[in-house]
């Protein structure tokens, strides 16, 4: 078997610059709700945790509940496709570094946090879908990561059979890097993204890439 025949990719601040557009929305959507956003480096900071809409908001606001969050989250998703549409980018290179990993057998799948018809759109937008052999990401009522059940419940159905020696997340949070050592599989850290520099590094990545572009030299070495 060739070195991580599946390549698990997370999409915001990996594939995608996304946080231009997230920053906007999360505004937005605070404003919505009539809670004071916090400034933009606040905001920043809870997205280098990489975590759901909901865990961010309750970070910002402790003292709401469920239904204020289900509120928050609703108007946020209202917001953020006029926001994606006309703010993210795909980093440099994503196109051609897909294609190379294709080329070199790999199958290719993403795994994100953000909203699964968010991903599919935002995907469909750059021409990536023909690229992936499927598309892991927030649906209500199932497991984000960090949590190990992400791998036993959604990734390992769409590749029965397969040790997790086969496996490598590449992500650039500390949720991803996290879910990799939780599930028991290797892990890449995109440093580029927008992820915590100290954090990311402290959880001891197998590999590392300070561009997506450098991907498949990595996975060579």
């Amino acid at each position: 078997m060739t070195r991580f025949p599946i390549l698990l990719l997370d999409y915001d601040g990996t594939l995608a610059e996304t946080q231009p557009a997230i920053l906007r929305s999360l505004k937005e959507a605070f404003d919505a709700v009539g809670v004071t956003a916090p400034s933009t480096d606040v905001l920043k900071q809870e997205l280098t945790r990489g975590g759901t809409l909901q865990t961010l908001f309750q970070a910002i606001a402790p003292k709401s509940d469920e239904r204020d969050a289900a509120s928050f989250v609703r108007h946020y998703r209202a917001f953020y496709p006029a926001a994606d549409e006309e703010e993210t980018v795909l980093f440099d290179g994503v196109v051609e570094t897909l294609a190379a990993l294709k080329e070199q057998g790999k199958t290719l799948a993403i795994l994100s946090n953000k909203h699964a018809p968010t991903v599919h759109a935002s995907t469909a937008r750059f021409g990536l879908e023909p690229f992936f052999s499927g598309v892991v990401a927030s649906e209500p009522n199932f497991p984000h990561k960090p949590d190990p059940r992400v791998m036993e419940e959604r990734v390992l159905p769409l590749f029965p059979d397969l040790p997790r020696s086969a496996f490598l997340m590449v992500g650039d949070t500390v949720a991803d890097l996290q879910f990799a050592r939780n599930a028991g599989i290797a892990s890449c850290w995109a440093s580029y993204g927008h992820g915590s520099s100290q954090q990311c590094a402290a959880l001891g990545p197998d590999l590392r890439i300070d561009a997506f572009a450098d991907l498949p030299a990595a996975l060579r070495g």
